[in-house]
């Protein structure tokens, strides 16, 4: 019974837990330290610049509780901690390793990590999650008129140069008149993580973080990480699907 989507741009609202693997693309890579010390990311001049919209407040912790991201000490000895990117929606900190953050006059932000000893260590994330907001997430689906809300989102990638995302949604339910409705395949969402961010409009109370299943490619090394958000709506996002 499901449906095509839409081709367009209109409200999207995204579930909590896995959702968050759009902050880890859009956002995670392009903070990394080297991208920053090298200025390949487009991130790297945006220090105190409004990058997400008021009310987004995004973190990289490698302290979360059970998390496959989380740990003790980084593969350089450096005490993982709770790392602040961006705080009601500008820009405050970068994610540094040793090397890059000597580099820059950087402290280590605990997020040096290597796949095994044979591997140099990478400035990599932790768990990236959006924090809670204040909405009840049934609040942010019934003022939606015509939408799209997506329960689960499949792979991604993004460019860190210029932030150019693109994601496909495993499960989603069109949105009408504030209620779900039919369930929608094949859909994917694309855009920029510079502009998309900007278009959140509602932050809900029930965060999640899912640190069972992710796992984060750079450079020929993986390693496991978390992704998390709450319930998160966005303005407008371009879905790609049928015309009409």
């Amino acid at each position: 019974s499901a449906r095509e989507p839409e081709a367009g741009s209109y409200p999207v609202v995204v579930a909590p837990g896995w959702g968050g693997v759009m902050v880890h693309e859009c956002f995670g890579h392009g903070m990394e330290g080297d991208g920053i010390r090298k200025q390949t990311s487009i991130r790297a001049t945006q220090r105190g610049e409004q990058v997400a919209a008021k009310g987004v407040t995004i973190v990289d912790s490698g302290t979360v509780p059970f998390s496959r991201g989380s740990f003790r000490v980084d593969d350089e000895g450096t005490p993982s901690r709770r790392t602040v990117l961006v705080e009601d929606g500008i820009l405050v900190g970068y994610l540094w390793d040793w090397l890059n953050g000597r580099l820059t006059g950087n402290a280590s932000t605990g997020n040096g990590r290597r796949s095994s000893y044979r591997h140099v260590p990478l400035c990599r994330m932790t768990n990236t999650y959006i924090e809670a907001g204040p909405h009840d997430p049934g609040e942010l689906i019934a003022s939606v008129k015509r939408g799209l809300y997506c329960k689960s989102l499949g792979g991604g990638s993004v460019n860190p140069a210029d932030g150019n995302f693109s994601f496909t949604v495993t499960e989603a339910y069109a949105i009408e008149n504030g209620r779900l409705t039919h369930p929608v395949r094949n859909a994917t969402l694309a855009g920029n993580g510079n502009d998309a961010m900007l278009k959140i409009d509602g932050v809900a109370n029930d965060l999640a973080i899912d640190g069972t299943t992710g796992s984060c490619g750079k450079d020929g090394q993986w390693k496991p990480v978390g992704v998390g958000q709450p319930t998160v709506r966005f303005t407008e996002i371009t879905v790609g699907g049928t015309a009409t």
